[in-house]
C-alpha cells in the first residue's frame, strides 16, 4: 500500500489492491467515489467560509443592512453556485450579452433567490431634483420606474451626487442627474416607502432580458441581469414598476438630499392622494 502511494496510483487502484484484486473492485470504486464526495464537500464548506468572510468585512465597512439580501442570502447563493464573492461582483456589471451560457444559468439563479417586492416592503427609488416641483403640485402622484429595496440600499441614503450616480449608474444618456454634476449642482430626491397594489399582474418585474428569461430591452448601463451596472463597490438587485406607476402608502417620504445632508420635504397622504408638504 505504501509503496502504491509513493508511485501515484489512484486511490481506486490501491483500494482495490488493498481488498483483494479484480474481486473486490467494486468495493474500490465506493470508497473512491465517498473520497470523492468528502472532497467536494470540503471544497464547499470552504468556498462557503472564504464568501462569507468577504462578504462579512465587506457589509461592515458599508454599514449593511442585516436584512440585506447579501447578508441573508447570498453566501448560500454563491456556495450552491460555487462563485467567489469578487467574481459574483463583477458578474453583476457585465451585460447579460457578455456573459457565458454557464454564468447567464448561475446568475439568473442567485436573482431569483433575491425576495420579490410585495406591499410589506419598503422600497427606495433615486429622482432628479427638477422632479420636485411635479410632487408638491400635485401633478406627480405615483411612483415608477426603476425602484429598489431599502433593505439593499439604505446605507446609501445620504451620499453625495456623483456617489450617487456611481451607486446607481445614472449616467445613461440624457441623465439629469449628469447634467447637475456638470452644472456643479450636488442635488437630487429620494423616495422611501411601501408601494400599494404590487401584487397585481404586469405591474412589477425585474429588468431581465432574453437570455435570462424576461422581456425587458433596456438600453445601457441597464445590464438586463436584475442588478444595478455600479460604477462603484456595491450590489444592487433592481426591479421595475410597469405602466403608470403605483402609488405610496401613507406617510411615505420624499427627501431632498443636498451636498451629502439628507432632509425630508414631503409625505404621502392618502387622504388627499398626493404628497403634501412635511410639518416643521
Amino acid at each position: 500500500m505504501n509503496r502504491a502511494v509513493e508511485e501515484g496510483k489512484p486511490a481506486a487502484d490501491i483500494a482495490a489492491a488493498a481488498l483483494g484484486g479484480a474481486g473486490l473492485a467494486k468495493g474500490g470504486i465506493s470508497l473512491s467515489r465517498k473520497m470523492a464526495e468528502e472532497a467536494a464537500e470540503r471544497a464547499r464548506a470552504e468556498t462557503y467560509r472564504s464568501n462569507l468572510q468577504d462578504i462579512g468585512e465587506w457589509g461592515r465597512d458599508k454599514n449593511l443592512a442585516p436584512e440585506s439580501f447579501v447578508y441573508q442570502k447570498l453566501p448560500d447563493s454563491l456556495t450552491r453556485e460555487n462563485l467567489q464573492f469578487e467574481e459574483f461582483k463583477n458578474l453583476t456589471r457585465t451585460h447579460m450579452d457578455d456573459m457565458t451560457e454557464e454564468q447567464v444559468g448561475q446568475m439568473k439563479r442567485i436573482r431569483d433567490d433575491v425576495p420579490m417586492i410585495d406591499d410589506n416592503t419598503v422600497v427606495t427609488k433615486v429622482m432628479p431634483y427638477e422632479y420636485l416641483d411635479g410632487f408638491m403640485s400635485g401633478r406627480n402622484t405615483q411612483i415608477g420606474g426603476f425602484v429598489a429595496r431599502q433593505a439593499d440600499t439604505g446605507h446609501l441614503g445620504s451620499q453625495n451626487l456623483k456617489q450617487t450616480i456611481d451607486n446607481f449608474a445614472l449616467d445613461y444618456e440624457g441623465s439629469k442627474f449628469t447634467e447637475a454634476a456638470a452644472n456643479g449642482q450636488d442635488r437630487y430626491l429620494i423616495f422611501e416607502g411601501r408601494l400599494t397594489d404590487t401584487s397585481e399582474d404586469g405591474y412589477l418585474d425585474i429588468p431581465m432580458g432574453s437570455r435570462f428569461g424576461g422581456h425587458h430591452k433596456d438600453g445601457l448601463p441597464c445590464t438586463l441581469n436584475g442588478f444595478v451596472a455600479c460604477r462603484s463597490d456595491e450590489i444592487l438587485p433592481e426591479y421595475k414598476i410597469l405602466k403608470d406607476g403605483r402609488y405610496p402608502e401613507h406617510r411615505a417620504t420624499i427627501s431632498i438630499v443636498e451636498d451629502g445632508i439628507k432632509r425630508e420635504v414631503l409625505m404621502f397622504d392618502e387622504k388627499e392622494m398626493r404628497f403634501i408638504p412635511m410639518n416643521d
